[in-house]
């Protein structure tokens, strides 16, 4: 059984063509949260992050969020951090950010509507 986008589970790397023909790395991230007994579930929300090259990211059954400590770098002042797509009901409802272009956003909502994970 496959999953479209808005049920992504798991951190994806991909790329953004730009107009110079180089590529945009970056890492979506879906924000998951625990669904009572069910296990977890999608929030509809994708934050996006610069991504290193060749930078592998890593599959998780219970995500970090829930760990007790939480050490992370808020999103504002992370330099990394390139802004979230917020999606209701399977569409995109708006995306927060001033560092990617109209076109990047727009290539990267289809990604996120379109990719489908396979369940494991």
């Amino acid at each position: 059984m496959l999953r479209k986008g808005h049920d992504m589970m798991n951190p994806v790397q991909t790329s953004i063509p730009q107009a110079d023909g180089s590529d945009r790395y970056v890492i979506i991230e879906p924000i998951i949260e625990k669904d009572g007994q069910r296990g977890l579930r999608s929030t509809g929300v994708y934050k996006i992050y610069k991504d290193a090259l060749d930078d592998e990211t890593h599959l998780f059954t219970e995500p970090e969020e829930f760990a007790e400590v939480n050490d992370e770098l808020p999103d504002e002042q992370n330099p990394d951090y390139l802004g979230k797509f917020i999606f209701e009901s399977g569409c995109l409802r708006q995306f927060e950010g001033q560092v990617l272009s109209l076109a990047e956003q727009a290539y990267l909502a289809v990604f996120i509507e379109a990719y489908q994970e396979p369940d494991l």
